[in-house]
C-alpha cells in the first residue's frame, strides 16, 4: 500500500501528527535515511510521538514506515477533487468522468497490499460458507460477486434485503468468512453484522477506505478503496469502480488453481439456464 496515501487519506490528525504528516509529505526523498531522533528533532516532537504516528498509520514502527516509504513513487499522488457542476457541459463531464475513473483505478492498485489480498483469497477458498454484507452502491458490488461465486461453486449467502441477510447471519460459524463492502466504514447494518461474525469467530473481511471507523475493530483482512469522493455525494461512481476492481481480484484469486473445476460448474449452470431459452 502506498504510504503517501495512507497519509494524505488519514483524517482527525491530532497537531503533533499533523507536524509529522507535512513533514513526511514535504521531505519524502530523505526521510528514509533519518532516525526517529532526527525526525522527531526536526518536528519539534518526541521519538514516542514518531512511534504511535507509524503505528496509526498501520505499520508495527517507524523502520516499516520508511520501508513502504521507500517503495513509493516520489511523484505528487493525486487526490481526485474536481466535481461536477451545474454548469459543465456534457463533453467536460466526460472528461471529468474519464479522469475521476482513471484516478480511481490507479489509486486502489497502488493501496493493494498483494499479501492481504492472498490470505484473504485463501480465507475464502477455506470457508465452509461465505456472507456478503453491502447496502445500496456497495450491495451492487456484493450482488456481482455472489453471483460470480455461485455459479462456480461456492456456498455464498447474501440477500438485498439487509434484514434476511442479519437473519441468516444468525448461523455464521468459526469455518466461514464475513466480507463486508462500505466505503465510509460507518454504516450501521454493516457493523452489527460484522461485530456478530467476529464474535463467532468467523474470518472478516473489509473493503474500506483508509479512515478510522467503527468497521475496523471488526475486521481481520482490510482491502482499502480510495478517499476520492465527499460524504455528499451525487452517486457513488468511484468508490463502487473501486470495490468492484477488489471483488473481481477476489474472485479471480479464488478460482485460479481450480480452472478445470470452476469451467465445469459455470458449463452446467449455463446449460442449465439456457433450458430457460427453449
Amino acid at each position: 500500500m502506498s504510504c503517501l496515501y495512507k497519509i494524505k487519506s488519514c483524517e482527525n490528525l491530532t497537531k503533533t501528527e499533523e507536524k509529522l504528516s507535512q513533514y513526511i509529505i514535504e521531505n519524502v526523498n530523505g526521510i528514509i535515511y533519518d532516525s526517529i531522533q532526527d525526525i522527531a528533532a526536526k518536528t519539534n516532537t518526541s521519538p514516542a510521538a514518531v512511534i504511535r504516528f507509524s503505528k496509526k498509520l498501520g505499520y508495527n514502527g517507524f523502520s516499516e514506515l520508511k520501508l513502504d516509504l521507500a517503495k513509493d513513487n516520489t511523484e505528487e499522488i493525486p487526490l481526485f477533487s474536481e466535481k461536477i457542476c451545474e454548469k459543465d457541459s456534457l463533453k467536460t463531464i466526460v472528461k471529468k468522468s474519464m479522469l475521476s475513473d482513471t484516478s480511481a483505478v490507479e489509486q486502489t492498485y497502488k493501496l493493494l497490499r498483494i499479501e492481504t489480498l492472498n490470505n484473504a483469497v485463501h480465507a475464502m477458498k477455506r470457508a465452509k460458507r461465505i456472507y456478503l454484507f453491502g447496502i445500496s452502491s456497495s450491495g451492487i458490488c456484493c450482488y456481482d460477486l455472489a453471483q460470480k461465486l455461485s455459479r462456480v461453486g461456492y456456498d455464498v449467502v447474501f440477500y438485498n434485503d439487509f434484514h434476511m441477510q442479519l437473519a441468516a447471519t444468525t448461523y455464521i460459524t468459526k469455518d466461514d468468512v464475513a466480507l463486508a463492502v462500505s466505503y465510509s466504514g460507518n454504516t450501521k447494518e454493516i457493523n452489527v453484522a460484522m461485530e456478530h461474525a467476529k464474535a463467532q469467530g468467523a474470518t472478516t473481511i473489509s473493503i474500506t477506505q483508509f479512515i478510522k471507523s467503527p468497521l475496523l475493530k471488526f475486521s481481520d483482512l482490510i482491502l482499502y478503496v480510495p478517499s476520492q469522493e465527499n460524504d455528499l455525494r451525487l452517486g457513488a461512481v468511484s468508490s463502487r469502480n473501486a470495490s468492484l476492481i477488489l471483488t473481481d481480484l477476489l474472485y479471480l484469486g479464488m478460482i485460479t488453481g481450480e480452472l478445470e473445476e470452476c469451467k465445469k460448474n459455470l458449463i452446467a449452470s449455463r446449460s442449465l439456464v439456457n433450458k430457460l431459452r427453449l
